[in-house]
């Protein structure tokens, strides 16, 4: 088995992060965006989740398609679209035609991370899958960290719409390391056995859909939080965008410890143990902040809130490894793509009905709890 090469965990781990870059990365400018085309808070959060069902679908088209011609090809041309989604955004002048281009960035995006997962997948399996995964979301922790930090400050020097251009040059740094750094990692001897695991359809694969529907739900958990969070910490606490984007970038420190702990447990604990226990754990923090947020205690509800979202990034390395584990190499590509899609999908939805009414911690860290104990609900069920 091939040792874990830093090179390639900086590039996946980049890839990987094209999520949190559609995401994070123009949450404070949400506010600023409402004003300036006239739109409503639900218009503008709907940006959010075309960005989010945009990065599930996108999953279903790049991933089988790797499966059959390779993974560099369907690499770089996800990588030219969001080249070309970010720059219409950037000079979009209206809110309906921002939401369409917001699909388009997320369906191009959504090759970076459904790619990453099976190169790593190809490369890599069991314990050391589970570490290659935990070190991809170290790298990954990055983008949460310093993707509403530069977006706050961005917005406080610039437009908004330089938040795109910079998603632009960001899709041409990657376009570059992935021609660079990454070479082809699906043999042609898989091109003829994906038809013969086409035969096994991925929806029978119990242990598989187990552990996809264990990480839809975390993602709904989390988007609830991604999608409220800007306007509940800014317009129900009264804080600034920066001191948001200082505050989210907070979760991405935590991410990167969390995905380390994780990492090492991982030889210690079985999977499945950790899984549960994580997941415990992560219920009982979001548990404690609906509390905190019903008696209105502010600051102690956004401590528990900081390592409820930590907590359920260590967690999803666990159930990631083990449901790309738990399929072939040869059909690597299309099980990443159907749980990313199922993870965006249910996070797309997730993000809107978290602030229906309008948003506050109460309706947010609900959300989550609820979305995290369906997740727990899941991992206590055993797959036949």
């Amino acid at each position: 088995m091939p040792r874990i090469a830093p090179s390639w965990v900086l590039t996946l781990g980049l890839l990987t992060a094209i999520g949190p870059l559609c995401t994070d990365f123009y949450l404070p400018a949400l506010p600023e965006i409402t004003d300036q085309l006239r739109a409503t808070g639900t218009q503008t959060q709907l940006s959010l989740t075309a960005a989010l069902i945009g990065l599930g679908l996108g999953q279903l088209f790049f991933g089988p398609l790797s499966d059959h011609i390779g993974r560099k090809k369907p690499l770089a041309l996800s990588l030219l679209l969001f080249i070309f989604s970010s720059a219409m955004c950037a000079m979009t002048q209206d809110i309906h035609l921002l939401i369409g281009w917001r699909f388009l960035q997320g369906f191009a995006g959504a090759g970076g991370s459904v790619l990453s997962r099976s190169i790593a997948r190809d490369r890599y399996q069991g314990a050391m899958l589970t570490q290659f995964f935990a070190l991809l979301m170290t790298v990954n922790g990055i983008a949460p960290v310093l993707s509403p930090v530069l977006g706050g400050y961005i917005i406080t020097a610039f437009d908004w719409r330089t938040l795109f251009w910079c998603m632009a040059g960001i899709g041409v740094l990657l376009l570059v390391l992935s021609l660079v750094v990454l070479h082809e990692t699906l043999p042609a001897k898989s091109a003829v056995a994906s038809q013969q695991t086409r035969n096994t359809p991925l929806l029978k694969n119990r242990r598989f859909l187990r552990y996809c529907l264990i990480q839809a739900f975390m993602m709904a958990g989390l988007f609830s939080y991604i999608g409220s969070s800007s306007f509940v910490i800014q317009s129900e606490y009264g804080m600034s965008a920066m001191q948001f984007s200082l505050l989210f970038g907070l979760n991405g420190i935590g991410l990167i410890i969390a995905a380390l702990i994780f990492s090492k447990l991982s030889h210690r604990v079985a999977a499945e143990v950790l899984l549960r226990r994580g997941l415990l754990l992560a219920v009982a923090c979001a548990g404690i902040t609906l509390l905190l947020a019903w008696l209105h205690l502010a600051i102690p509800a956004l401590v528990g809130l900081f390592f409820t979202v930590s907590f359920m990034s260590g967690i999803s390395t666990v159930s990631g490894s083990e449901a790309m584990s738990a399929v072939s190499s040869e059909q690597s590509g299309t099980a990443s793509a159907l749980m990313g899609t199922l993870m965006f999908v249910c996070g797309g939805i997730a993000a809107p009905l978290a602030g229906l009414g309008g948003e506050t911690m109460l309706k947010m860290s609900l959300a989550m709890a609820i979305s995290y104990a369906i997740a727990l609900f899941f991992s206590l069920c055993k797959a036949r």
